[in-house]
């Protein structure tokens, strides 16, 4: 079996969008795309300067036209998921130690864990309030 043009671009193209799966930058896929359009143009009969032509072309759009779309709608899927401290901010919490800020005293329970807490106008809370937690610094919650 002898090797055709057609089939070096369509080798190509595989071997790009296989790349790319490990890029995930959309950089490859768009050459592969220009490898596979060069590829089906070869076994069609272009000739070398057309198939060049038609691999510069295909890869350009898809670099400048495919690609922004691309990377937008799907990392766009891939929310921000807060961890940590950030998972707190927002949640709410129930104070097992009334919060004091002028004794520096406090603390509240979330998930099952127990945070030093103060408040954020510097209110005493009682006891068995349910707060908001609404920023941190370091291991110290600050609530509302």
């Amino acid at each position: 079996m002898e090797i055709e043009i057609w089939h070096i671009w369509l080798l190509a193209a595989v071997l790009l969008f296989i790349i790319e799966i490990f890029m995930t930058s959309f950089v490859a896929v768009c050459i592969g795309t220009g490898a596979l359009v060069t590829g089906i143009g070869a076994y069609l009969g272009l000739d070398i300067t057309q198939q060049l032509v038609l691999f510069s072309a295909f890869t350009f759009l898809s670099l400048f036209f495919v690609r922004p779309f691309a990377k937008k709608f799907i990392l766009k899927s891939k929310a921000y998921v807060n961890t940590n401290a950030d998972a707190l901010l927002g949640k709410k919490a129930t104070v097992v130690e009334t919060i004091n800020h002028k004794k520096r005293s406090g603390r509240v329970e979330i998930d099952g864990d127990n945070w030093k807490a103060n408040s954020f106008d510097g209110q005493e809370i009682p006891k068995g309030q349910i707060v908001t937690i609404v920023s941190y610094e370091s291991i110290v919650l600050t609530v509302k």
